[in-house]
C-alpha cells in the first residue's frame, strides 16, 4: 500500500493536524501532535519538534506518512472507532503548502522526467 511522501515541514505538519481535525473534531488536539508524529516513524511530539524546526528550516527531508501507524497511535490514546481506509484517504487529498521541490529544483526535476519527443536525438 502506498502511503503519501511529504517534505518534513512545519507548515505541512500544521496542514496535516487541521485536516485530521477537520474531520474527527472529537480527538483532542495534543493526541493529533503524538499521533503524526508516529505516523513519521517517531516515537513522540516531544522527539519531532526539535527535529522539525531544526531540519525543517534547513534541509529538504521528505518523510513517509504513514496512515496505520497514525492510527495505531489513535488507538493507543483511545480512538478506536476510526476506519483505516478513509484515514488513508483523507491523508493523500490534503493539499500540502510545501511541495518536495523548490521552485527551481522542482522544474529541473520536471524537466528530467519530462520524455523526449518522439523526433529528437
Amino acid at each position: 500500500m502506498l502511503n503519501p511522501s511529504i517534505r518534513f515541514s512545519p507548515s505541512n505538519v500544521v496542514a496535516l493536524k487541521q485536516a485530521l481535525r477537520g474531520q474527527y473534531p472529537h480527538i483532542k488536539s495534543s493526541h493529533f501532535d503524538e499521533a503524526i508524529a508516529a505516523s513519521f516513524g517517531l516515537n513522540s511530539y516531544a522527539a519531532m519538534r526539535p527535529a522539525l524546526h531544526q531540519l525543517g528550516a534547513y534541509a529538504r527531508l521528505i518523510v513517509v506518512t504513514d496512515h496505520l501507524l497514525l492510527l495505531l497511535r489513535l488507538e493507543e490514546l483511545g480512538y478506536r472507532s476510526i476506519a483505516p481506509e478513509s484515514l488513508r484517504r483523507l491523508i493523500w487529498t490534503i493539499n500540502f503548502p510545501d511541495d518536495r521541490y523548490d521552485d527551481d529544483v522542482g522544474q529541473i526535476v520536471r524537466a528530467r522526467r519530462r520524455p523526449a519527443a518522439a523526433n529528437a536525438e
